[in-house]
């Protein structure tokens, strides 16, 4: 690809400046790693970089940045759980609850944890509702499914949460 082919300067530096913050909770919403949230975050801007599509306007571009980053969300997944690696050291779970002392913390913490349990695909459309504030046919167009589907997934993912913060087993 040649460098004329590739985005403006200032097109990238908007983009960025709009919606890296964005890209990143939703990648780090399914990653629950820093590492590979930063890694995906650079991977959608890369695409972007690329990608000769006409954007319509600025919601048009937010919507395929998400839809940029749960595509890259997924492969990193399908790679992650083909490659057969064995881990170096044994490494602390970062993700654990701060200790139940803590009061507002904790609950944070547990909310946290039972969000990070969910399938990928009900916690994409959970971030995607409650934290981007999309709707249920939005979200189904951004994950190519049914608005029917999503309102199942959101369904099913609000009912796993609170029978995780209750102690109880879900579905």
């Amino acid at each position: 690809m040649s460098p004329s082919s590739l985005r403006s300067e200032e097109f990238m530096a908007y983009a960025m400046d709009a919606w890296a913050d964005t890209v990143y909770r939703i990648a780090l919403s399914h990653t629950r790693s820093v590492p590979d949230a930063e890694d995906i975050t650079q991977d959608v801007f890369v695409r972007l970089l690329k990608s000769t599509l006409a954007f319509e306007d600025d919601d048009h571009l937010k919507a395929w940045l998400i839809s940029a980053t749960l595509n890259c969300c997924r492969e990193m997944h399908r790679t992650t759980q083909r490659r057969k690696t064995s881990p170096v050291a044994e490494l602390p779970d970062t993700r654990a609850a701060p200790p139940a002392d803590e009061g507002l913390f904790s609950k944070v913490g547990a909310v946290w944890n039972a969000f990070g349990s969910l399938p990928p695909n009900m916690r994409s459309a959970m971030h995607l509702r409650y934290v981007e504030g999309y709707s249920a046919e939005e979200i189904a167009d951004m994950a190519r499914c049914r608005p029917s589907t999503v309102r199942s997934w959101l369904f099913r993912a609000r009912k796993k949460i609170k029978a995780s913060l209750e102690g109880k087993d879900a579905l």
